[in-house]
């Protein structure tokens, strides 16, 4: 009926009834099952969710330890680094390789 051209309200009546008619949730839905048993549409699987980043405090006297440092940044030991200021209307502070 949908490809013949019929109006969503139309079929909506028609397959739950004039006084009880389909929502168009329930209507969408349907008709996904049913593109997707005809082989129009493909239904891929659920993609990992990504792990939410891991959040960082500060102590009392200034000072970040971050833990997994090497890990995330491939950064070599006794590698050193710079603290530069937000530029613009940045409010991100950025760490840098020092040479």
């Amino acid at each position: 009926m949908v490809q013949d051209g019929f109006a969503e309200q139309d079929i909506r009546e028609k397959l739950g009834g004039v006084d009880n008619p389909m929502t168009s949730a329930e209507f969408a839905q349907q008709l996904k099952m049913a593109m997707v048993e005809s082989g129009q549409l493909k239904q891929a699987s659920r993609k990992e969710i990504p792990a939410k980043p891991k959040g960082y405090e500060v102590t009392s006297t200034g000072r970040l330890t971050i833990t997994d440092f090497a890990e995330l940044t491939g950064a070599k030991t006794a590698a050193t680094f710079a603290l530069e200021k937000p530029r613009g209307k940045s409010s991100a502070w950025r760490l840098v390789p020092r040479d």
